[in-house]
């Protein structure tokens, strides 16, 4: 049986002093970092790409309503006025 180890590093100072921290608020392992103090996921997961992102955004500038397009989609509507105001940023 092979065994492999995984080097974590913290995503802020690349130490790879880190510890268990208990999971967040969805279930994900997060790490603290002894060095820094930093207290987050390593991994965190990438959900929608930015083609994605730019085609549901086109979408909604075509049809003006934003709760239609949370439902085409399937995406939450906090998400997607967030990614409104990165856009106009």
């Amino acid at each position: 049986m092979d065994k492999t180890v995984q080097k974590l590093s913290c995503r802020d100072c690349g130490s790879l002093n880190v510890i268990k921290n208990g999971f967040n608020i969805c279930g994900n392992q997060q790490y603290k970092c002894r060095d820094c103090g930093a207290s987050k996921v390593l991994a965190p997961k990438i959900r929608y790409s930015e083609a994605q992102k730019q085609k549901i955004l086109r979408a909604y500038k075509k049809q003006g309503s934003l709760r239609g397009v949370s439902r085409t989609f399937g995406v939450s509507p906090i998400t997607i006025s967030n990614w409104l105001k990165q856009s106009t940023d």
